[in-house]
């Protein structure tokens, strides 16, 4: 009974393990610049660089466009976009919910060019 217990573990292990990989290596490595229009809420050119298979760095060449949100809330609320395993479920700012959700599907469409196929 031990033993297939052991193997149980180590079997599930093995598969989770992989599965943590595959997960971790979703995108490809590169900068991805993207300019996007929503006609709710509004515009903004981002770039979005990818490293190791995940988003490294989220930055505004052209200014922030339509995004309304104060230098330091935005650098803080990227750090936790950028360190969340989902980005598409870290909570609005509050107050911002229109220019947070504008950076989110500028970066989603911008990783399409990224995705690993």
């Amino acid at each position: 009974m031990k033993r297939k217990a052991i193997v149980l573990v180590l079997v599930s292990l093995m598969f989770g393990t992989a599965a943590g990989a595959e997960e971790a290596k979703k995108y490809v490595d590169g900068a991805y610049a993207l300019d996007y229009v929503d006609e709710e809420l509004g515009s903004v050119s981002i770039s979005v660089t990818v490293q190791n298979g995940r988003i490294a760095a989220i930055t505004f060449p052209s200014g922030k466009g339509d995004v309304n949100l104060e230098d330091a809330a935005l650098a803080a609320w990227l750090a936790a976009f950028i360190a969340a395993p989902d980005f598409l479920v870290v909570d609005a700012i509050s107050g911002a919910s229109q220019s947070c959700d504008l950076i989110k599907y500028a970066v989603q469409n911008a990783l399409k060019k990224a995705a690993v196929k």
